[in-house]
Protein backbone atom coordinates (compact mmCIF):
# COMPACT_ATOMS: atom_id res chain seq x y z
CA UNK A 1 0.00 0.00 0.00
CA UNK A 2 1.03 3.59 -0.81
CA UNK A 3 -0.42 6.87 -0.18
CA UNK A 4 0.01 9.70 -2.30
CA UNK A 5 2.46 12.66 -0.33
CA UNK A 6 -0.87 14.53 0.43
CA UNK A 7 -2.72 11.88 2.10
CA UNK A 8 1.09 10.55 3.98
CA UNK A 9 0.81 14.11 5.11
CA UNK A 10 -2.46 13.58 6.36
CA UNK A 11 -2.68 10.21 7.71
CA UNK A 12 0.49 10.80 9.62
CA UNK A 13 -1.44 14.17 11.19
CA UNK A 14 -4.13 12.10 12.47
CA UNK A 15 -1.63 9.78 13.48
CA UNK A 16 0.49 12.51 15.83
CA UNK A 17 -3.38 13.88 17.35
CA UNK A 18 -4.50 10.55 18.02
CA UNK A 19 -1.32 8.90 19.86
CA UNK A 20 -1.57 11.96 22.04
CA UNK A 21 -2.32 10.57 25.57
CA UNK A 22 -5.66 10.91 25.24
CA UNK A 23 -6.80 8.94 22.20
CA UNK A 24 -10.10 10.71 20.72
CA UNK A 25 -10.94 10.43 17.63
CA UNK A 26 -9.65 12.67 14.87
CA UNK A 27 -11.90 14.95 12.82
CA UNK A 28 -10.75 16.68 9.72
CA UNK A 29 -11.17 20.54 10.96
CA UNK A 30 -8.58 19.13 13.76
CA UNK A 31 -6.19 18.01 11.52
CA UNK A 32 -6.23 21.40 9.63
CA UNK A 33 -6.45 23.57 13.09
CA UNK A 34 -3.66 21.61 15.13
CA UNK A 35 -1.36 20.51 12.26
CA UNK A 36 -1.48 24.08 10.44
CA UNK A 37 -1.74 21.67 7.09
CA UNK A 38 -2.44 24.03 3.88
CA UNK A 39 -5.36 22.18 2.67
CA UNK A 40 -8.73 23.03 3.11
CA UNK A 41 -11.48 20.46 5.65
CA UNK A 42 -13.15 18.75 2.86
CA UNK A 43 -10.20 17.99 0.94
CA UNK A 44 -8.60 16.37 4.54
CA UNK A 45 -12.06 14.80 4.94
CA UNK A 46 -11.91 13.28 1.63
CA UNK A 47 -8.15 11.85 2.13
CA UNK A 48 -10.15 10.47 5.31
CA UNK A 49 -12.25 8.50 3.73
CA UNK A 50 -10.43 7.10 1.48
CA UNK A 51 -7.98 5.87 3.85
CA UNK A 52 -10.64 4.56 5.87
CA UNK A 53 -11.98 2.48 2.61
CA UNK A 54 -8.37 1.38 2.65
CA UNK A 55 -8.77 -0.04 6.28
CA UNK A 56 -6.26 2.31 7.37
CA UNK A 57 -8.83 4.74 9.81
CA UNK A 58 -12.28 3.89 11.05
CA UNK A 59 -14.87 5.86 12.76
CA UNK A 60 -16.22 4.71 15.95
CA UNK A 61 -19.26 6.04 15.55
CA UNK A 62 -21.56 8.02 12.60
CA UNK A 63 -19.83 11.68 11.98
CA UNK A 64 -17.55 11.10 14.71
CA UNK A 65 -13.85 11.63 14.18
CA UNK A 66 -11.49 8.66 12.50
CA UNK A 67 -9.35 6.20 14.88
CA UNK A 68 -6.39 4.50 13.40
CA UNK A 69 -7.19 0.80 12.99
CA UNK A 70 -4.26 -2.26 13.50
CA UNK A 71 -3.53 -2.16 9.68
CA UNK A 72 -3.00 1.70 10.51
CA UNK A 73 -0.30 1.03 12.92
CA UNK A 74 1.65 -1.06 10.65
CA UNK A 75 1.35 1.16 7.94
CA UNK A 76 2.41 4.04 10.04
CA UNK A 77 5.61 2.15 11.73
CA UNK A 78 6.44 0.61 8.49
CA UNK A 79 6.48 3.94 6.79
CA UNK A 80 7.37 6.69 9.18
CA UNK A 81 10.14 4.90 11.62
CA UNK A 82 13.21 2.99 11.06
CA UNK A 83 12.23 0.43 13.55
CA UNK A 84 15.03 -2.17 12.69
CA UNK A 85 17.88 0.30 13.00
CA UNK A 86 16.66 1.06 16.52
CA UNK A 87 18.68 -0.77 19.59
CA UNK A 88 21.46 -2.23 17.21
CA UNK A 89 23.54 -4.40 19.94
CA UNK A 90 21.87 -1.79 22.60
CA UNK A 91 24.12 -2.36 25.59
CA UNK A 92 22.77 -0.67 28.95
CA UNK A 93 24.57 -1.11 32.19
CA UNK A 94 22.55 -2.34 34.51
CA UNK A 95 21.65 0.77 36.44
CA UNK A 96 20.74 2.81 33.06
CA UNK A 97 18.18 0.22 32.42
CA UNK A 98 16.77 0.50 35.76
CA UNK A 99 16.90 4.17 35.72
CA UNK A 100 15.44 4.79 32.52
CA UNK A 101 12.80 1.49 32.88
CA UNK A 102 11.41 3.67 36.09
CA UNK A 103 11.54 7.05 33.71
CA UNK A 104 9.77 5.80 30.80
CA UNK A 105 6.53 4.15 33.12
CA UNK A 106 6.40 7.58 35.51
CA UNK A 107 6.68 9.72 32.74
CA UNK A 108 4.50 8.24 30.20
CA UNK A 109 2.24 6.10 32.53
CA UNK A 110 3.04 2.97 31.04
CA UNK A 111 4.16 -0.39 32.34
CA UNK A 112 7.31 -1.27 31.53
CA UNK A 113 9.17 -5.29 31.79
CA UNK A 114 12.46 -6.14 31.68
CA UNK A 115 13.94 -9.77 31.23
CA UNK A 116 16.87 -9.76 32.97
CA UNK A 117 19.83 -12.52 32.36
CA UNK A 118 19.85 -15.70 33.61
CA UNK A 119 21.11 -15.57 36.86
CA UNK A 120 22.55 -19.25 36.26
CA UNK A 121 24.89 -17.67 33.60
CA UNK A 122 26.92 -15.11 35.90
CA UNK A 123 30.13 -15.77 35.98
CA UNK A 124 31.46 -15.49 39.31
CA UNK A 125 34.81 -13.89 40.48
CA UNK A 126 34.84 -13.99 44.48
CA UNK A 127 32.97 -15.76 47.30
CA UNK A 128 32.45 -14.66 50.93
CA UNK A 129 30.52 -16.17 53.54
CA UNK A 130 30.25 -14.03 56.52
CA UNK A 131 28.47 -14.28 60.08
CA UNK A 132 25.38 -13.22 59.36
CA UNK A 133 23.03 -14.20 62.78
CA UNK A 134 23.19 -16.52 65.12
CA UNK A 135 21.67 -19.24 63.56
CA UNK A 136 23.09 -18.56 59.75
CA UNK A 137 25.55 -17.62 57.40
CA UNK A 138 25.06 -14.98 54.29
CA UNK A 139 27.03 -16.54 51.27
CA UNK A 140 27.41 -14.05 48.80
CA UNK A 141 28.77 -14.61 45.08
CA UNK A 142 30.40 -11.53 43.06
CA UNK A 143 31.05 -11.09 39.67
CA UNK A 144 33.44 -9.47 38.24
CA UNK A 145 31.16 -6.10 38.11
CA UNK A 146 30.40 -6.02 41.66
CA UNK A 147 27.01 -7.11 41.43
CA UNK A 148 26.04 -10.22 43.84
CA UNK A 149 23.91 -13.14 44.04
CA UNK A 150 23.65 -14.45 47.93
CA UNK A 151 22.24 -16.62 50.36
CA UNK A 152 21.22 -17.13 54.08
CA UNK A 153 22.29 -21.23 54.82
CA UNK A 154 21.89 -22.54 57.93
CA UNK A 155 25.47 -23.20 60.13
CA UNK A 156 26.93 -26.50 60.91
CA UNK A 157 26.71 -27.43 64.53
CA UNK A 158 30.16 -26.99 65.05
CA UNK A 159 30.16 -23.41 63.30
CA UNK A 160 32.80 -21.00 63.73
CA UNK A 161 35.30 -18.55 62.33
CA UNK A 162 37.47 -21.00 61.50
CA UNK A 163 35.50 -23.58 60.07
CA UNK A 164 33.77 -20.60 58.08
CA UNK A 165 36.52 -19.26 56.49
CA UNK A 166 37.88 -22.75 54.93
CA UNK A 167 34.41 -22.94 53.77
CA UNK A 168 35.00 -19.60 52.20
CA UNK A 169 38.13 -20.45 50.46
CA UNK A 170 36.51 -23.88 49.29
CA UNK A 171 33.88 -21.99 47.43
CA UNK A 172 36.19 -19.71 46.09
CA UNK A 173 38.09 -22.50 44.38
CA UNK A 174 34.90 -24.49 43.59
CA UNK A 175 33.47 -20.80 41.64
CA UNK A 176 36.11 -19.11 40.81
CA UNK A 177 35.45 -17.91 37.31
CA UNK A 178 33.11 -20.53 36.36
CA UNK A 179 29.43 -19.28 36.05
CA UNK A 180 26.52 -20.67 39.04
CA UNK A 181 25.40 -23.22 37.02
CA UNK A 182 29.05 -25.05 36.83
CA UNK A 183 29.47 -23.66 40.39
CA UNK A 184 26.57 -25.63 41.38
CA UNK A 185 27.76 -28.95 39.60
CA UNK A 186 31.20 -28.36 40.88
CA UNK A 187 30.18 -28.12 44.54
CA UNK A 188 27.99 -30.97 44.26
CA UNK A 189 31.03 -33.05 42.59
CA UNK A 190 33.54 -32.13 44.91
CA UNK A 191 31.92 -32.17 48.08
CA UNK A 192 34.47 -34.34 49.39
CA UNK A 193 36.45 -32.11 49.38
CA UNK A 194 34.44 -29.17 51.29
CA UNK A 195 35.43 -29.13 55.26
CA UNK A 196 34.43 -32.14 56.90
CA UNK A 197 31.90 -30.60 59.26
CA UNK A 198 30.16 -28.99 56.23
CA UNK A 199 29.48 -32.59 54.51
CA UNK A 200 26.26 -32.91 56.15
CA UNK A 201 24.87 -29.32 55.00
CA UNK A 202 26.35 -29.01 51.67
CA UNK A 203 23.38 -30.97 50.06
CA UNK A 204 20.95 -28.85 51.25
CA UNK A 205 22.91 -25.60 50.75
CA UNK A 206 23.75 -26.71 46.70
CA UNK A 207 19.66 -27.34 46.54
CA UNK A 208 18.45 -23.65 48.46
CA UNK A 209 20.92 -22.06 46.42
CA UNK A 210 19.92 -23.33 43.64
CA UNK A 211 16.31 -22.15 44.39
CA UNK A 212 16.84 -19.22 45.21
CA UNK A 213 19.14 -18.41 41.71
CA UNK A 214 15.73 -19.85 39.61
CA UNK A 215 13.81 -16.53 41.26
CA UNK A 216 11.59 -14.92 38.68
CA UNK A 217 14.43 -12.52 36.44
CA UNK A 218 12.58 -9.48 35.44
CA UNK A 219 11.39 -5.94 36.47
CA UNK A 220 8.14 -4.93 36.58
CA UNK A 221 7.41 -1.27 36.63
CA UNK A 222 4.16 0.46 36.45
CA UNK A 223 1.62 -2.83 36.05
CA UNK A 224 -0.89 -0.70 38.40
CA UNK A 225 -1.22 1.06 35.08
CA UNK A 226 -2.97 -2.24 33.16
CA UNK A 227 -5.84 -2.45 36.46
CA UNK A 228 -9.18 -2.63 34.71
CA UNK A 229 -7.74 -3.95 31.48
CA UNK A 230 -6.65 -7.30 32.97
CA UNK A 231 -8.28 -9.34 35.55
CA UNK A 232 -5.88 -9.97 38.79
CA UNK A 233 -5.43 -13.33 38.11
CA UNK A 234 -3.46 -12.21 34.66
CA UNK A 235 -1.96 -8.95 36.45
CA UNK A 236 -0.32 -11.20 38.05
CA UNK A 237 1.26 -12.88 35.16
CA UNK A 238 2.92 -9.84 33.90
CA UNK A 239 6.84 -10.48 34.71
CA UNK A 240 8.59 -13.22 33.67
CA UNK A 241 5.85 -15.62 32.05
CA UNK A 242 4.60 -12.53 30.18
CA UNK A 243 8.08 -12.09 28.64
CA UNK A 244 9.21 -15.57 28.16
CA UNK A 245 5.69 -15.36 25.95
CA UNK A 246 7.48 -12.44 24.25
CA UNK A 247 11.13 -14.03 23.82
CA UNK A 248 9.19 -17.19 22.47
CA UNK A 249 7.60 -15.00 19.83
CA UNK A 250 10.64 -12.68 18.72
CA UNK A 251 12.95 -15.42 19.08
CA UNK A 252 15.75 -12.86 19.71
CA UNK A 253 14.35 -10.60 16.62
CA UNK A 254 16.76 -7.80 16.53
CA UNK A 255 15.52 -3.87 16.34
CA UNK A 256 12.59 -2.68 17.56
CA UNK A 257 9.38 -5.06 17.53
CA UNK A 258 6.35 -4.32 17.80
CA UNK A 259 3.27 -6.60 18.92
CA UNK A 260 -0.26 -6.64 18.42
CA UNK A 261 -3.26 -7.72 21.15
CA UNK A 262 -3.57 -11.02 18.93
CA UNK A 263 0.08 -11.75 19.09
CA UNK A 264 -0.40 -11.36 23.32
CA UNK A 265 -0.97 -13.90 25.69
CA UNK A 266 -4.32 -12.18 26.75
CA UNK A 267 -6.95 -11.07 24.36
CA UNK A 268 -8.06 -8.16 26.73
CA UNK A 269 -4.87 -6.04 25.74
CA UNK A 270 -7.04 -4.80 22.20
CA UNK A 271 -6.17 -1.05 22.84
CA UNK A 272 -2.48 -2.19 23.43
CA UNK A 273 0.79 -2.70 21.52
CA UNK A 274 3.83 -3.61 22.90
CA UNK A 275 7.29 -2.21 21.70
CA UNK A 276 10.41 -4.53 22.96
CA UNK A 277 13.83 -4.05 22.09
CA UNK A 278 16.66 -6.32 23.09
CA UNK A 279 19.96 -5.54 24.82
CA UNK A 280 23.10 -7.25 25.03
CA UNK A 281 26.58 -6.94 27.15
CA UNK A 282 30.11 -7.44 25.11
CA UNK A 283 27.56 -8.57 22.38
CA UNK A 284 25.82 -11.20 24.07
CA UNK A 285 22.47 -11.14 24.01
CA UNK A 286 20.66 -10.58 27.70
CA UNK A 287 17.13 -9.94 27.28
CA UNK A 288 14.50 -7.41 26.38
CA UNK A 289 12.79 -4.50 27.36
CA UNK A 290 9.33 -4.18 26.61
CA UNK A 291 6.89 -1.46 26.85
CA UNK A 292 3.39 -2.51 27.21
CA UNK A 293 1.42 1.13 26.00
CA UNK A 294 -2.12 2.14 25.06
CA UNK A 295 -2.45 2.72 20.86
CA UNK A 296 -2.94 5.87 22.65
CA UNK A 297 0.35 6.65 24.22
CA UNK A 298 2.57 9.23 23.18
CA UNK A 299 4.11 6.47 20.52
CA UNK A 300 5.94 8.81 18.25
CA UNK A 301 7.84 10.16 21.82
CA UNK A 302 8.41 6.98 23.52
CA UNK A 303 10.30 5.34 20.75
CA UNK A 304 12.62 8.77 20.20
CA UNK A 305 13.38 8.20 24.12
CA UNK A 306 14.65 4.66 23.69
CA UNK A 307 16.27 4.85 20.32
CA UNK A 308 18.25 8.15 21.83
CA UNK A 309 19.00 5.75 25.26
CA UNK A 310 20.27 3.15 22.82
CA UNK A 311 22.45 5.45 21.17
CA UNK A 312 23.94 6.65 24.27
CA UNK A 313 24.71 3.53 26.17
CA UNK A 314 25.89 1.24 23.52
Amino acid sequence: MKLSARDQLIFSAVMDLYCNGEGTPVASSHVVKQKQINICSATVRNAMARMEKSGLLYAPHTSSGRVPTELGFSYWFDEFFQLSDIADYWQPSAQNLTEFSHRLSQQYKLCVLVSLPEAMQQHIYRAEVLDFSFENWLILLFDRDGNSQNIQITKPREANDALRNQFNAWLNTVFAGHNLAEGLRRMAAMRQSAPMFCHGSLGMWIKALAEKLHVDSSIVIGSHYLFGALSSEQLNQIGAPFLDYVEQKLAMKMGMSVMYHDNLPFGALEDYLLLSVPYFSQEIYQGRLCVLCPKSAKIEAIINEISINCAISS
